[in-house]
């Protein structure tokens, strides 16, 4: 991307918004979506359960079985579950707009880790005559081998619900207790017992068969009670359902329209969602070309740069944090429309660090956040997660890439194969947007960069790459770090955020940042990215129109972004699953 991309930027009928290039154009998303009834969406391979599922769920069943033993059990999971593969992001252009899943294919690290699991597990809850009494009861631990056969029966079912997420039936029992033997039973046939419950794919993957057939589409079919108690607590909890939920699901009653809209509303209140809903936003704005802010201390161009300011190895993660918190604080906390999120001017930074960068106190996560001093800081795009780089140089093709992709969910033409990548450096007679135009504004390059990529990251030039508001960049020796002078930053840019036919000419980031707005595409962005975060796969803007036209029709009617989160939930996709033929 440094390097640039091939292509005009045309709409469907050939039209040219960035000139030059040639060969095909971007695929520019939609800023509304259309509900036609009767179409299904493709079916989907079967899903594991994510990394951090898999953690939240255990610890949530040992915690609620054993207690007091719950910090030593997990302690003792503690290296399996760090050999366990990490959870990689995907999504339509990767890491812009992409949310992080398994990888579909089981492989043999995932297989290894997950009977190492159970094992454990099954050694953990049994280990002691008073873990095994409280797992499974005082029957499994008394005297009497008389009681052994009806006591494991009883356990299977119960636990087993739980673990399994599903009705256990006789079939189960009888499968399950066959690793135990003839009674009476030893603590290790109850460990083998345990041990099978959770090497089970009904614990490690959401195993669906469907219940009653659906009016919607073809193929389609209403997931079971169990089947959607497990959708609504893993989407918002990360983690099995609770005992509320479960027992709606095991009477049936969840598939009742206003008990399960109940349900969802109490869902979504319990302070469990607040994580949930980080990870979402957490996700949706990480920047992956973003390098650690201290990793070129010692290096000149950069401590010319940085002058006075040392950043710690914390400093980028507490930029993140702070967009998240920005996420759950108008979603969840004081719910507010989407657009808040581009037109507030809170800073949201915990660190004393990173609110001594801004000029405000550190938020105390409870009370109002304090607002911007710095007039050129408003909403998202200004906000130092959206602006730093870790380097000396403010990189512009990145940021654009990035705004271009993961907030206005456009895609971008490969670069040309024979293209050299050169990443832009400091210069000390231009500026950075000086370096990158002359770079890419020429040849193939520039079909890409002058209308798609390169004006969104040059209107927020008027911040370093320490994301520190300035008027003048200096100009920076690359070998020595000598500052050779300054030129004024130009941040006035024909934005094209529309691929078509935009031509707006804005000033600036803030008008940038409210042209965006005003163009609908950031509303129907997140429509596309929350759909993805909550169904684990690409929007089909056909197939997943009502789903996608409903979520859109909120947000742009102004509704509160609470309501927009958990309304997923209410939608027909929530609680139906095309099994294919």
């Amino acid at each position: 991307m440094a390097a640039g991309c091939v292509g005009d930027i045309t709409d469907s009928g050939g039209g040219s918004a960035g000139g030059g290039g040639g060969g095909p154009g971007p695929v520019q998303s939609t800023a509304a979506f259309e509900c036609k009834g009767g179409v299904a969406p493709d079916a989907v391979p079967l899903r594991r359960l994510s990394k951090v599922q898999l953690e939240n769920t255990i610890a949530d069943l040992v915690g609620l079985v054993l207690p007091s033993d719950k910090d030593a059990i997990l302690l003792a999971l503690e290296p399996t579950f760090a050999a366990l593969p990490d959870d990689h992001r995907e999504g339509p252009a990767e890491h812009w707009g992409g949310f992080t899943r398994v990888d579909q294919d089981v492989t043999q690290q995932h297989a290894d880790r997950s009977y190492e699991l159970a094992t454990l597990l099954g050694t953990e809850l049994t280990r002691t005559d008073a873990r095994l009494g409280a797992v499974a009861g005082g029957c499994a631990t008394d005297a009497d081998g008389a009681n052994d056969d009806g006591c494991l029966d009883t356990y299977i079912r119960s636990f087993g619900e739980r673990v399994l997420r599903r009705a256990v039936s006789d079939e189960d029992v009888a499968f399950y207790r066959a690793v135990a033997g003839a009674a009476p039973f030893e603590p290790a046939d109850w460990a083998d017992v345990t041990a099978l419950l959770f090497a089970s794919p009904h614990f490690f993957y959401f195993v669906e068969h469907g219940d009653a057939a659906s009016t919607t589409a073809p193929n389609m079919f209403a997931v079971s009670s169990y089947e959607l108690a497990a959708r609504l607590s893993y989407h918002f909890w990360q983690s099995a359902p609770d005992d509320e939920l479960l027992g709606l699901a095991r009477s049936g009653k969840l598939l009742e329209q206003e008990v399960y809209a109940a349900q969802v509303s109490r869902i979504f209140q319990d302070p469990r969602t607040e994580t949930s809903i980080r990870q979402f936003f957490s996700e949706w704005f990480k920047r992956a070309d973003v390098a650690q802010l201290n990793s070129l201390l010692g290096t000149p161009a950069f401590d010319a740069l940085r002058g006075s300011l040392t950043p710690s190895s914390q400093l980028r993660q507490d930029m993140y944090d702070e967009v998240a918190d920005m996420g759950v604080y108008y979603g969840v906390t004081e719910p507010a429309p989407f657009d808040e999120l581009f037109t507030n001017r809170k800073s949201f930074a915990r660190s004393p660090e990173l609110a001594a960068l801004y000029g405000v106190p550190p938020w105390d996560g409870a009370s109002t956040p304090p607002d911007f001093t710095e007039p050129e800081r408003q909403g998202l795009l200004t906000r130092a997660a959206m602006l730093v780089t870790g380097s000396a140089n403010t990189r512009p093709i990145m940021k654009g890439v990035f705004l271009r992709r993961a907030l206005l969910c456009d895609d971008l033409s490969d670069p040309p194969a024979n293209v050299m990548a050169t990443t832009p450096e400091p210069a000390v007679d231009a500026t950075s947007r000086e370096v990158v135009e002359a770079l890419t504004g020429a040849g193939s390059c520039q079909g890409c960069h002058q209308g798609q990529i390169n004006p969104l990251g040059f209107a927020t030039e008027n911040f370093d790459a320490l994301g520190r508001p300035r008027t003048q960049e200096k100009l920076i020796d690359l070998i020595s770090g000598e500052i050779k002078g300054e030129k004024p930053v130009n941040t006035v840019v024909t934005a094209y955020v529309d691929l078509a036919d935009d031509k707006t000419v804005v000033a600036n980031g803030l008008e940038l940042q409210q042209l965006m707005l005003d163009s609908g595409k950031l509303h129907s962005c997140f429509a596309r990215v929350y759909f993805r975060y909550t169904f684990g796969r690409a929007e089909d803007v056909k197939r997943d129109g009502c789903s996608l036209a409903d979520l859109h029709g909120r947000l742009t009617k102004g509704a509160p972004l609470s309501e927009v989160l958990h309304a997923v939930a209410l939608s027909a996709a929530f609680r139906e699953r095309n099994f294919g033929d």
